[in-house]
């Protein structure tokens, strides 16, 4: 495994778990607005502060949100590029097989007919 794919691997892994964390939050987070919810009156405070940390919650979610999403990026970006300098590859040696092919094809009628 080159050190490329190694990399890519690693940032794959780091946001299958940001993705884990984020599933996590919102779990939390509607555990918490049910929780809110059915709160009387009398726990005014106690709502007050479940809100805050609902509110935290929602912040905390959307930076993993956008992490996930840059490291989707890079990932895809060179992935792209990887595949792209495959497929030149692939060209190149298509050209020079075809080259060298006509070449022979050329030197084997030019000996034939002497």
């Amino acid at each position: 495994m080159s050190d490329r794919e190694g990399r890519t691997i690693s940032l794959a892994d780091g946001n299958e778990r940001r993705a884990y964390t984020l599933r996590m939050l919102e779990d939390r987070v509607l555990r918490l607005e049910t929780i809110a919810g059915g709160l009387s009156d009398r726990y005014e405070e106690l709502r007050t502060e479940m809100r805050q940390e609902i509110s935290s919650l929602r912040d905390q979610m959307k930076l993993l949100e956008a992490k996930v999403d840059e490291g989707n990026r890079v990932v895809n970006g060179k992935l792209d590029r990887l595949i792209g300098g495959r497929a030149v590859i692939t060209g190149i040696i298509t050209l020079a097989t075809s080259i060298l092919g006509t070449g022979m094809v050329h030197l084997a009628l030019s000996l034939s007919t002497k």
